[in-house]
């Protein structure tokens, strides 16, 4: 995909426009401390176009030879453009070059973005029940439930 740069460290200068993305996509957002979190394990990124324009954001945590996608996300606006696909496998080239094997996250069963994981060759390990707090209409009114997490992971490098 021409016209971006991906990938970029973030920075406590992001940290405004993040928290902003992460409200405007979730409905149970990271806070701040979170990404500030992020910020002091040194694996936080953001994806941004060629004229540095911001599209998105990634944290992770790394154990060992793996590598935990904690929170991804594409700006609501420039969704189901491809950039979500383009940063990810910048970020997966990224943590192979670096010797990491495995990469590994947890996503909503209901999120749309399991269809581009798999894509990009990530397989389903198991279920982690009742990990989200989620919202659904009982008899009318709207009240907080839980729903299940798809634990997914990807071999960085093959022996």
């Amino acid at each position: 995909m021409k016209g971006y740069d991906f990938f970029r460290p973030m920075t406590e200068l992001d940290l405004d426009w993040v928290l902003s993305i992460e409200q405007q996509a979730y409905d149970f957002p990271w806070s701040r401390r979170g990404f500030e979190q992020a910020l002091d394990d040194g694996l936080a990124y953001v994806f941004c176009d060629a004229q540095q324009h911001k599209l998105g954001y990634a944290c992770f945590l790394t154990v060992l030879d793996e590598v935990h996608l904690l929170n991804f996300c594409v700006a609501p606006k420039c969704q189901r453009q491809g950039i979500g696909r383009v940063a990810l496998q910048a970020l997966q080239k990224h943590f192979c070059a670096a010797n990491y094997q495995i990469m590994l996250l947890e996503v909503r069963v209901s999120n749309a973005a399991i269809g581009l994981y798999e894509s990009l060759g990530f397989v389903q390990n198991g279920i982690r029940p009742n990990y989200y707090a989620a919202w659904d209409y009982q008899d009318g009114e709207l009240v907080k439930v839980r729903e299940d997490a798809l634990l997914m992971s990807c071999a960085l490098k093959t022996d």
